[in-house]
């Protein structure tokens, strides 16, 4: 498992129009966007190099906390199934382009970020790599 190569295909798995995907943490973030974490991992789950999994985090991050549209937002993207499903996205293809063995969208939880002084929506997508 290469960590720059799995946010690359985790980076293009998100496509979501009109979205900013970054697979490196940015300076400046204009919302919408989508933030690919890094990478922890834990090695030798399975004797002899059988296996190895990883945890990673993508921020997605909507607008200001006063805006109705930056909710609206993350509604769309939280839900389970569909077109802007975040979920739906990355698990659609379990190899994530061939950088893992599967993968699995594990929870999303709702954080605010401060980005330039403004209060930011987002959600945290858990994200838990095997490979």
């Amino acid at each position: 498992m290469i960590p720059s190569q799995v946010r690359d295909k985790l980076k293009a798995a998100i496509n979501l129009p009109g979205i900013r995907v970054f697979d490196t943490i940015p300076e400046n973030i204009v919302p919408p966007a989508v933030v690919i974490g890094q990478l922890s991992i834990d090695w030798d789950l399975v004797m002899a190099r059988g296996a190895d999994t990883a945890n990673v985090d993508v921020l997605v991050i909507a607008g200001r906390m006063s805006d109705r549209a930056a909710q609206d937002f993350l509604d769309s993207v939280l839900t389970a199934t569909g077109a802007k499903s975040i979920k739906t996205k990355i698990e659609a293809d379990q190899t994530v382009g061939g950088s893992v063995s599967s993968v699995r969208v594990q929870r999303a939880d709702p954080v605010n970020l401060a980005s330039s002084g403004v209060e930011m929506l987002a959600y945290r997508f858990s994200v838990v790599l095997y490979g």
